[in-house]
């Protein structure tokens, strides 16, 4: 942190630098340190500590008071208790906050509200107190107060690696510094056995479910700085006691342990009941009636498709843009619906759910929201279970690639032995960002009847963006005529600067003036990385400048929020209720600094210290578009993203375009990306947990 003093005894303003509190108004702070000269910024005091000085005039007990950090005291209310109490307020809401029921204006509920607020206050100053020498900013110690509350100081003295478990955004390098400084051994046992956990995490990021002992044992000995036979020696106590599981060569996180093998084993328990049983030649009769008081005609693949997905309990159903996967579920939900059916529709996230729209006359539900979600710290605690399922007859789960085995395990316990479940998705996608590869291990056990939608239909057929899609996914690199009447379009341009230039030209004035596009609204940049020139890091910066003229702002970390800004939510958050990939708009800037932000129309309440979830959305990584559909898509593609340049992650990006493509930058980036096939594999035992079921 940077901050400019004004000492009491000076007139000059100085530049200090290091972990320091936030001071608000009337507080005081004395700082220790040293001077120092910065070849850039010239002299500055280099904070090492701190002490945080309550204050001793009335005048600064007023400003601190009505700051906004005491919750329920505003300027108003602040000046209304200095009046009652004078000097003496703060040791009044230290020892007798009882008394605040003296003040005009202050019940009981107030009193209480106003003294848990004071309290937290303190008690989050000596916790900033005890960390300072361990270099934890003011925006960590309050989420390790949030989590932890009284008990954080002796938690970290006890195990500073459990920071690592229960603190988002403490990973093993901070807590290994924290607990570095405090004493603690280089080949400890509780530093390794951290240090094993963070390597199968942050293996999980990546989409594992597992890791063989080989690479764990490898990765968490350059990770630790340690000889591997000390890892070996560890990680065979680790298992001992449950910390983690192995088996066979491999090892788990007990929670993808047991929810792979949950999976397996309820997936393939499910053979067909008596009550589920459909008579082929009725259906034969139905299918030929419906063709015919539909004008439906449908290629032998499809009929397939109709016919596997009412004849069996489990059914997948996959193909790319255009190969009718919408028509053959109207079909399908139209002959249960005849048959009196309940169907229950549902995708991964909301934008999904929205994406797949309403399928004759039903609307479709995010997972959680059909699990009937409950928060929870966890994120997996909901309503239906094994205990109270879900009332259906039929469940279609849409965009499958996107679900991963986390969700999966809760979702297939609440679903019932006798409902037919239909999963619906495109292979060719992105798996999900979660751990494991659920849609590919589903159909390459070949326990669940599949059938995957090759033909391109006459409509779809005249679409740029679903033919180019189809080309890709063959491995064929798209042609682009860029004539007016295309949809999907490729410029040209080398210099990643000037691609960044043409892009905000091309949001900010082209589209919108020839296609009356939102700039907001309509059109999204999907970029494969996050770094860079042409990274969502330094795009949302420009596009931010250029599409928001607003000047009141929130600025958290390296991040500046302004009224009206486009964001996007990065983690779920089961206590607000938003998830990983939600976007929204900022719609309020509240008096504590803090944010309110509408995603759909559900209005989201952010205090300060939680905006460090929350990023500009102007662009996003394709990752995070999964599920999503845009009315344009603008995809720069550079040789600056080799490393992500794969032949999946273009086709993604590219089927999120539902009007307009623009992809932007040099055909040699996307050839590579085109030819790049060998997605990253995954470290997933879920389909030989089936087969071997």
């Amino acid at each position: 942190m940077v901050v400019q003093l004004k000492a009491d005894s000076a007139k000059n303003h100085y530049t200090c630098v290091g972990v320091m509190p936030n001071v608000v108004a009337g507080e005081s702070v004395c700082f220790h340190g040293e001077w120092e000269t910065h070849k850039r910024f010239g002299p500055q005091f280099v904070v090492k500590r701190y002490e945080l000085v309550k204050p001793s005039t009335l005048e600064g007990i007023e400003l601190l008071l009505g700051s906004g950090l005491i919750s329920s005291i505003g300027p108003v209310r602040s000046k209304a208790i200095i009046e009652t109490f004078g000097l003496d307020t703060l040791n009044i809401l230290d020892k007798e906050p009882r008394r605040l029921l003296e003040v005009p204006g202050i019940g009981r509920k107030m009193m209480e509200r106003i003294a848990e607020s004071w309290q937290q206050h303190s008690q989050i100053r000596h916790l900033m107190l005890f960390l300072q020498d361990y270099g934890v900013s003011v925006n960590l110690a309050q989420k390790i107060f949030k989590t932890w509350g009284e008990e954080a100081q002796a938690r970290i003295s006890e195990n500073p690696y459990a920071l690592i478990d229960d603190i988002w955004g403490v990973g093993f390098i901070k807590a290994d510094a924290i607990a570095q400084k405090m004493g603690f051994s280089h080949d400890s046992f509780k530093r390794i056995r951290a240090g094993l956990v963070y390597v199968l995490q942050e293996a999980s990021n990546d989409g594992h479910s597992y890791l063989p002992v080989s690479e764990l044992v490898r990765k968490s000995a350059e990770l630790l700085g340690v000889k591997e036979e000390l890892v070996i020696y560890s990680l065979d106590h680790v298992i001992k006691t449950g910390v983690l599981i192995k088996d066979n060569d491999c090892i788990y996180l007990p929670r993808y342990f047991h929810a792979e093998k949950y999976i397996a084993e309820n997936l393939v328990s499910r053979k067909s009941p008596v009550n589920m049983r459909v008579e082929e030649n009725d259906l034969e009769n139905w299918l030929i009636d419906y063709q015919k008081k539909h004008d439906f005609h449908a290629d032998p693949l499809q009929l397939k498709a109709i016919r596997q997905a009412i004849l069996n309990p489990l059914f997948i159903l996959t193909g790319g843009p255009g190969t009718g996967k919408t028509t053959i579920l109207q079909v399908i939900v139209s002959y249960f619906r005849e048959k009196r059916s309940f169907i229950a529709l549902a995708a991964p996230t909301g934008r999904a759910a929205q994406r797949m729209g309403s399928v004759a006359g039903l609307t479709a539900k995010t997972i959680h929201r059909l699990l009937e979600f409950k928060g929870g710290a966890s994120g997996y605690d909901f309503g239906r279970d094994e205990n109270n399922p879900i009332e259906a007859d039929v469940i279609i789960l849409d965009e499958m690639s996107m679900v991963d085995v986390m969700l999966m395990r809760k979702f297939i316990s609440a679903v019932k032995k006798d409902t037919r479940l239909i999963m619906v998705g495109d292979f060719h996608q992105l798996p999900s960002v979660g751990a494991g590869n659920v849609l590919s291990d589903l159909i390459d056990s070949g326990f669940i009847p599949h059938v995957h939608l090759k033909t391109i239909f006459r409509q779809a057929a005249a679409s740029r963006i679903v033919t180019a899609a189809h080309e890709i996914i063959s491995g064929i690199v798209p042609f682009f005529f860029n004539s007016k009447d295309d949809n999907c379009f490729f410029v040209q341009q080398q210099e990643p600067q000037q691609c960044v230039e043409l892009i905000v030209d091309l949001v900010s004035r082209r589209l919108p003036t020839r296609y009356h596009f939102n700039p907001i609204i309509d059109i999204q940049v999907l970029s494969p990385m996050h770094k860079g020139f042409l990274g969502t890091q330094n795009l949302n910066k420009v596009l931010q400048k250029e599409l928001n003229g607003q000047t009141r702002c929130v600025i958290r970390g390296e991040n500046c929020f302004f009224l009206g800004d486009k964001v996007m939510q990065i983690r779920n958050n089961y206590d607000l209720g938003v998830f990983n990939g939600d976007i929204g708009r900022v719609v309020e800037i509240t008096d504590d600094q803090g944010l309110c932000v509408d995603f759909d129309g559900n209005r989201v309440q952010y205090e300060s210290r939680e905006l460090d979830e929350l990023v500009a959305a102007y662009c996003i990584s394709i990752h995070k578009s999964q599920g999503c559909e845009f009315n344009a898509v603008i995809i720069p593609v550079s040789t600056q993203h080799y490393i992500m340049l794969q032949r999946n992650l273009i086709y993604t990006a590219l089927t999120r375009a539902k009007q307009l493509c623009v992809f932007v930058g040099s055909v040699q980036a996307l050839e590579i990306a085109v030819k790049n096939n060998e997605a990253l594999k995954r470290y997933s035992q879920l389909s030989c947990r089936m087969q071997c079921a």
